[in-house]
């Protein structure tokens, strides 16, 4: 089993190496620089026509084995070197052209590309740059016979391009591309170009010494003329600066006079825009002494006019409440007066006043500048004694109170304070007591 198992491995990858020499053998890559034609099967092309053979430009193909082959074609440029020799020009005048060309197998059907294959698959590089050539010569010289050998020297560029067009169609017919075409040289072995070069070397010599001399009188016309109008114009000048000098004093004498009109005016307008100012600041310094003067003295007196009033109306208001309130309380004092509960109280009230107005009258009426108090020395006279004249004073004007105003002080004493006397155990014979 080993032995068959290595067998078919090895059978494998000998396929695999078969199939990939079968495909790298048959399988064509293309270069942009080429073209590759395979040959041996049929197709039809676009225009109809049936080919054996097919193009590939660039890319890869598979080439079938055993039915097709195939071939390459290069794209490359073939530089050509022509040379002409007597190619008679249109006046019969034989001529050397010498040009430098570049070709190259058409490689787009438009350009002959099936034309190519048909004529130059498998020729070397020697044949088609031969064909090329020859096929170049003939449109040279046939363009050469149309032109004469001035026209021919001259203008190379329109003999290239005439050259360039008539060879393009031999060209496509053959399948090959004219990448570029160059005239380098023209000659003859006659000389007629060199003695064209001479005639028109003195022609132009002479044209030149015509054209110098014509020139020299010219300029000498046009120096004289020239001067002639310069003096005419220096004149000319001249007469036009005096009369713009003249015409500018009096457009400095107009100015200045539009200048002097028009500072007198703005002096004026000035003097009449400062006066407005002036009275437009006086018309604003009024209004502000008025506003100040409001300020100082209307506002504050109206102020203090307002602060009296509320004050005397304030002040009437404290009188007639305080009136009201004194009318009342002599109201109420009447009808406690009336009623007897409180008499006693009023005249104890007074009293302190009343007594106050006795001693009053006593000290202004009775002046004692000294005291002196002899004491018995057994305790009956002296401090005694003044005591007792005191107390007696006291007792004497309570009786004059009594008799002045009916008012018993110590009565009533006694009746309010009887109470309190009671609750304090105080005996009655206090009073008698306190009359001794």
């Amino acid at each position: 089993m080993e032995t068959l198992a290595g067998f078919v491995i090895v059978g494998g990858i000998i396929s695999i190496l078969v199939v990939i020499a079968f495909v790298k053998g048959n399988l064509k890559v293309c270069p942009p620089n080429e073209i590759l034609i395979f040959s041996g099967k049929k197709r039809r092309l676009p225009d109809g026509t049936v080919v054996g053979y097919r193009i590939l430009k660039g890319g890869r193909g598979f080439r079938i084995p055993i039915i097709e082959s195939v071939r390459s074609m290069s794209l490359e440029t073939i530089p050509i070197h022509l040379e002409v020799r007597n190619a008679l020009t249109k006046g019969l005048i034989p001529v050397h052209v010498e040009a430098m060309a570049n070709v190259k197998i058409a490689g787009e059907e438009k350009q002959g590309l099936f034309n190519a294959v048909e004529r130059f698959l498998g020729k070397p590089r020697e044949d088609i740059s031969r064909i090329a050539s020859e096929t170049l010569e003939g449109s040279l010289r046939g363009v050469v016979a149309a032109m004469s050998a001035e026209e021919a020297n001259s203008e190379r560029l329109r003999f290239a391009q005439l050259v360039v067009e008539q060879a393009t169609s031999d060209f496509q017919r053959l399948g090959l591309v004219l990448d570029t075409f160059k005239i380098q040289d023209i000659s003859d072995e006659q000389g007629y170009l060199v003695a064209i070069g001479r005639k028109k070397n003195a022609e132009v010599q002479r044209d030149a010494r015509i054209a110098e001399a014509q020139s020299e009188a010219e300029a000498r016309k046009v120096a004289a003329a020239a001067r002639r109008e310069g003096n005419v114009a220096e004149a000319e000048a001249e007469q036009k600066t005096i009369e713009a000098q003249n015409a500018l004093h009096v457009k400095a004498a107009e100015l200045a006079a539009i200048r002097n009109r028009a500072e007198s005016k703005a002096a004026l307008a000035g003097s009449i825009a400062r006066a407005e100012e002036e009275k437009v600041l006086e018309t604003v310094r009024v209004d502000l002494n008025k506003k100040k003067y409001e300020a100082d003295v209307i506002i504050p007196a109206q102020a203090g006019k307002q602060a009296r009033e509320l004050q005397a109306v304030g002040e009437a208001a404290t009188i007639v409440e305080n009136g009201k309130a004194t009318a009342e309380a002599v109201r109420r004092m009447r009808e406690e007066w009336e009623s007897g509960n409180t008499r006693e109280l009023f005249l104890i009230q007074l009293l302190p006043d009343i007594i106050d107005k006795i001693t009053k009258v006593v000290a202004n009426n009775l002046s004692i500048e000294r005291l002196t108090i002899v004491d018995s020395g057994n305790g009956t006279g002296g401090i005694p004694n003044y005591v007792g004249s005191l107390t007696g004073s006291v007792v004497a004007v309570l009786e004059q109170i009594k008799n002045a105003t009916g008012l018993d002080v110590p009565e009533i004493l006694q009746t309010r304070t009887k109470p309190v006397r009671n609750a304090l155990g105080i005996p009655p014979e206090y009073k008698e007591t306190v009359a001794r």
